[in-house]
């Protein structure tokens, strides 16, 4: 798919008129990387929107993607740099999607690991979160940012490695908690 003119690589699947999990996957990630996730997710009865990584992907880019797909609303995850994507994303488009769940990453208001706030503009998340993390700094952030979020909250620690094949049924075992909750 062409996105603001440049290729991105949007992987969808799952049953046709089933309820929507968009994926923004982490950098270096092919969406292929995604689809132990994708099988499970479908299993559950949920279609899938695998959005592959590009630093020039912007919130209008994605929802541009969902408008074309003719998605009117989902469940939205971010896989480390997906996550620095969907935060804001969940922020700013409440009437876009239900729950958000993301990997490793805090919201762009917290402070991270070392400190830093990304994006002090960012606004809280008005909907249901959880936030896996594989790391005591991932960890720290993601509690940092329990004050960016008004709904339910949850830190999980991943039992597996830091990549999507080793931690594919914990990630979409959280994902499917999240859709429950529509």
């Amino acid at each position: 798919m062409t996105v603001d003119g440049f290729p991105i690589p949007v992987d969808v699947s799952g049953p046709e008129n089933a309820p929507a999990v968009v994926l923004l996957g982490a950098a270096r990630q092919a969406t292929a990387a995604y689809e132990g996730v994708c099988q499970r997710l479908h299993t559950a009865s949920l279609r899938t929107v695998v959005i592959g990584p590009d630093p020039r992907l912007k919130p209008d880019s994605v929802i541009g993607i969902l408008d074309w797909l003719n998605v009117p609303w989902a469940v939205l995850v971010g896989d480390r740099s997906g996550a620095d994507l969907a935060w804001p994303l969940a922020a700013r488009r409440l009437d876009r999607f239900t729950a958000l769940v993301v990997v490793d990453r805090g919201h762009p208001s917290a402070p991270d690991a070392d400190g830093q706030v990304h994006d002090e503009t960012c606004p809280p998340v008005e909907m249901n979160t959880t936030a896996l993390v594989s790391t005591p700094a991932a960890r720290a952030a993601a509690q940092a940012s329990q004050r960016y979020v008004f709904g339910d909250f949850r830190v999980v620690d991943m039992l597996g490695r830091r990549n999507p094949a080793e931690s594919t049924a914990q990630l979409a075992g959280e994902i499917v908690l999240r859709t429950s909750t529509w």
